[in-house]
């Protein structure tokens, strides 16, 4: 929703980039409020109010908008190459729908972050020794570096899922189901 840290965040990136090229024109801007229905329903209004072609793509901030998005434009019968797609978070319908060629999404790994965050709190309480146990430095080892567990920031990134790493991606953020 508006003025959550994500939402703001994102939109920066967003518009920085965005600001790079004039060429890219913003006709719609608003917010879904992370609901795939209220997407779909926000979608449906911009088709009709942008006929014929007036609207070349979605940003979307998160996958249910972005799946919302996906559902309005199927039930136009308009295909997802028509009016390209994309997103954060890599849940798992979202990660499918990429594997279908339907959006583009990134996964934001939650899991690694929330590990990560537990692996430098145990070190803050049991001292230099400790050795992390989390996923994030063997899954991220080559852009996240433990250190000695005492660095402000860890940054890890956004992966884009492809065709070639859909299915690990589905697995690991759906629990192997």
């Amino acid at each position: 929703p508006i003025g959550q840290s994500a939402q703001i965040d994102r939109e920066k990136g967003e518009l920085e980039v965005l600001g790079k090229h004039p060429d890219i024109k913003i006709i719609e801007k608003k917010t879904a409020n992370w609901s795939r229905a209220e997407a779909q329903t926000l979608t449906e209004d911009w088709l009709n109010a942008h006929q014929n072609g007036g609207i070349s793509g979605i940003i979307s901030q998160n996958d249910d908008m972005a799946l919302g998005a996906l559902q309005a434009l199927k039930s136009r019968n308009l295909k997802p190459a028509d009016v390209p797609i994309t997103s954060i978070d890599g849940m798992p319908d979202a990660i499918q729908a990429a594997k279908k060629n339907e959006i583009t999404t990134f996964l934001q790994d939650a899991q690694a972050q929330s590990q990560g965050a537990l692996d430098v709190a145990l070190r803050t309480l049991a001292g230099k020794d400790y050795k992390p146990q989390s996923v994030i430095w063997e899954r991220y080892a080559n852009d996240v570096k433990w250190g000695d567990g005492t660095d402000k920031n860890y940054i890890l990134p956004w992966v884009p899922v492809t065709d070639a790493n859909a299915d690990a991606l589905y697995q690991q953020v759906s629990g192997g189901k």
